[in-house]
């Protein structure tokens, strides 16, 4: 399944982005990467990305999860990923992004973490 990507407001000043399928190299990856830069020239600075309906990522995935943070940190925001569990939860720790990007169980933990 190709990446889906949907956006929505659940607090006025916290931005969701949630992605169900794979998250690999592709357009769709970039389609993440260049959504996070529109929120954060717009002046969105706390931004959930909900990864909890990735099923595949390869490094490319990786790497996007990791630019959309160091994006929305420059822009004086903090970006936090949900990952359930499973490969996604898996490579996030694999590859220590983890220590970088905060990683909560749900949007509600990632809402009281921003």
């Amino acid at each position: 399944m190709l990446l889906q990507i949907e956006e929505r407001q659940i607090e006025p000043d916290i931005t969701l982005i949630q992605l169900a399928g794979k998250l690999a190299l592709g357009r769709e990856s970039q389609r993440v990467e260049s959504l996070v830069q529109e929120k954060a020239q717009a002046g969105v600075r706390r931004v959930i990305l909900d990864m909890s309906g990735v099923d595949h990522i390869d490094s490319a995935g990786i790497g996007v999860v990791a630019l959309s943070a160091g994006t929305v940190k420059e822009a004086g925001g903090k970006l936090v990923v949900v990952a359930t569990g499973g490969r996604v939860l898996q490579l996030l720790k694999l590859t220590q992004l983890n220590s970088i990007v905060t990683v909560c169980a749900s949007v509600e933990e990632a809402a009281r973490a921003l």
